[in-house]
């Protein structure tokens, strides 16, 4: 065996040996992502038993969704001058193309200027970028919306989280005690005591004092620069209306051709994974008003001005260099590797797009 052999084994067998380790970051992955999978199906509810099944939905759409992902791959660069341009001349949005996740960065904080607080809902785009670590770099509260990122700040949870659940690790003993701990308050260790005490303690906070928030999208729909949003809490929908600024941090490969495809990519992300999305928002427009002699003047209730980061990063290189994983641009993050391609008996996997 070569010296580098030698080397790469010794790695691969450090990280095999982790996961005999009770407490390795691999083991309680593991633990974590059991407890997500029986929540998920503690969770799951009769409205989703249709006329059709799950899988059913998902092949009713596949092949349009998979056309349009293959689309929107091939001719990427027009998809996003197209969707640019109509964000910006339609839809009053103020809109940033981000060659790089550094340049992705500097356009946040330019943005947030002299705020040091800003309120987010779950995003994996944000955590990808690395844009979340920067904030804290620079002294910027990162106030999370949804419950499971509230708990994991909570008992500031540096471990792995499951996406769907990121705080089913925490038995209902446990945030009890630690809310007790931190606020000083009594509470029932029940779901309905923990969910009814953020409702009437940080729902007021939401409502009234967010300057600006930070989402990313489901999906964008190229012909009329619809963001499409989709949530089971109301968090969403309220940091991305009570607000000044909401500010919406996107990977290119998030557009679709159109908002019908828009939908279909949020309704099949439900179906799969069975998540109970009691809200689907389409974002066309800061809020605005014409009833006063029919000027329309922006910023009425809902947010002042909506700031649009669209990252590339390694995307479009990997099209144009036709790099091996260029496939993943077509992900629509529905946690399920379904969407599949026969070729001649052969089945390559498709995964198409990526929330929030």
């Amino acid at each position: 065996m070569t010296d580098k052999g030698k080397e790469l084994y010794e790695e691969v067998k450090g990280k095999i040996d982790q996961l005999s380790e009770d407490d390795s970051v691999y083991t309680r992955f593991g633990k974590i992502w059991k407890i997500g999978c029986l929540a998920k199906y503690r969770s799951f509810d009769l409205r989703f038993f249709y006329e059709d099944t799950n899988r059913e939905f998902v092949e009713a759409h596949r092949d349009q969704l998979t056309k349009s992902r293959e689309d929107f791959m091939n001719n990427i660069e027009d998809y996003v001058e197209k969707t640019i341009d109509i964000m910006k001349k339609t839809n009053k949005f103020r809109v940033f193309y981000a060659k790089t996740n550094e340049e992705a960065h500097e356009i946040v904080l330019n943005e947030l200027g002299d705020i040091k607080v800003i309120y987010k809902s779950k995003s994996l785009e944000a955590k990808d970028i690395g844009i979340l670590d920067v904030l804290k770099n620079k002294g910027i509260e990162i106030k999370e919306t949804d419950l499971g990122d509230v708990l994991c700040q909570l008992f500031d949870y540096k471990y792995p989280s499951y996406s769907l659940g990121p705080g089913i690790q925490f038995t209902e003993e446990e945030i009890a005690n630690k809310l007790k701990e931190k606020y000083g308050v009594e509470i029932e260790p029940t779901p309905e005591a923990i969910v009814d005490y953020y409702r009437k303690s940080y729902r007021k906070e939401l409502l009234n004092d967010v300057k600006v928030s930070l989402t990313s999208a489901n999906a964008i729909a190229a012909d009329d620069g619809s963001i499409v949003l989709i949530e089971n809490e109301g968090n969403i929908s309220i940091i991305t209306r009570a607000t000044e600024k909401h500010i919406v941090l996107v990977g290119i490969q998030k557009i679709v051709s159109t908002v019908h495809d828009a939908l279909s990519v949020v309704k099949i992300q439900q179906r799969i994974t069975n998540v109970d999305a009691g809200y689907i928002s389409f974002i066309s427009s800061p809020s605005n008003t014409a009833d006063i002699q029919g000027k329309k003047v922006l910023g009425m209730y809902g947010a002042k001005e909506v700031v649009v980061i669209l990252v590339d990063d390694w995307r479009t290189k990997a099209v144009r260099e036709n790099l091996f994983y260029k496939d993943i641009i077509k992900c629509i993050s529905c946690k399920s590797w379904v969407f599949v391609q026969k070729r001649k008996r052969k089945i390559d996997s498709v995964c198409t797009n990526s929330q929030r």
